[in-house]
C-alpha cells in the first residue's frame, strides 16, 4: 500500500515547528476528533524510544505510539497506534526543513498493510485525518509567529 505524503509551511524555525509538534502537541491537537477522551492531555516523551501518550481524566493512560527516529528540530518518526493496539502500529515519519520564510513540514505515514482487510479504509481516513491535524498545527503556528 502506498504511504501518505503530506506537505506544509509553518512561519517558524525548523526548531519551533518541531517545538510546537512534539513540545506542545496538547495544546493544539484537535482532540475533539483524535482523542478517546477531548479533556484528555497529550504528552510526549522527547526521545528515541520516548512514548506519545494519552492521559484521559480518569487517569488512564493510552500509548499512541513509540518514537524510533529522533533527530530535534530536523526529523522524527514514530509508531502510530492511538487506539492503543501496538499489534496494528503503523508508521508516521516527519521532516522539518528551514526554508526563506519558515519551515516546510513533510510527513510519511505508511506501514498500513498491518492493518490487513482494513488498511485501505484505515489508509483513506488518514488522508483526510492527517489534513484536519496539520490544520489545527498549522493554525497554532500562525498564532506562536504573531506572539513572537
Amino acid at each position: 500500500m502506498i504511504p501518505i505524503h503530506k506537505t506544509t509551511h509553518v512561519p517558524l524555525s525548523p526548531t519551533e515547528a518541531f517545538d510546537l509538534f512534539m513540545a506542545n502537541l496538547d495544546t493544539w491537537w484537535p482532540k475533539d476528533r483524535h482523542a478517546s477522551d477531548p479533556t484528555a492531555k497529550l504528552i510526549v516523551e522527547p526521545r528515541k524510544n520516548g512514548r506519545i501518550i494519552e492521559i484521559c481524566a480518569d487517569g488512564t493512560q493510552i500509548n499512541w505510539g513509540t518514537i524510533i527516529g529522533w533527530d530535534p528540530d530536523r526529523y522524527m518518526a514514530f509508531t502510530w497506534h492511538p487506539d492503543g493496539d501496538e499489534d496494528a502500529a503503523t508508521v508516521v515519519a516527519m521532516s522539518f526543513k528551514q526554508t526563506a520564510d519558515g519551515c516546510q513540514l513533510d510527513l510519511t505515514h505508511g506501514g498500513f498493510d498491518v492493518l490487513g482487510d482494513t488498511a485501505d479504509a484505515v489508509s483513506t481516513s488518514y488522508l483526510i485525518g492527517w489534513d484536519l491535524t496539520l490544520g489545527s498545527y498549522c493554525f497554532a503556528a500562525s498564532k506562536l509567529q504573531v506572539i513572537a
